[in-house]
């Protein structure tokens, strides 16, 4: 395989990020968003994985799933 370098850094990019697309930076370069996650349920045995890809959106909805915060001690 040829190997990558990053643009910024000129480190070794890993193979497995490289099969993953990201072939011009390395991780601590990238300027790719983490994806958060938030389970959701909807009744006792049933549970749902929602995705979200907006940071600001995803910050939101964890602040406003925050029970812990609503509850007065």
């Amino acid at each position: 395989m040829n190997k990558k370098y990053c643009r910024v850094c000129q480190k070794l990019i890993p193979e497995a990020r490289v099969k993953l697309g990201y072939s011009t930076t390395c991780v601590n370069h990238s300027t790719a968003e983490r994806y958060s996650g938030i389970i959701a349920a909807g009744s006792k045995n049933d549970f749902e994985v929602h995705v979200i890809k907006d940071p600001e959106v995803a910050r939101e909805l964890i602040k406003m799933s925050n029970i812990y915060d609503k509850v007065s001690r």
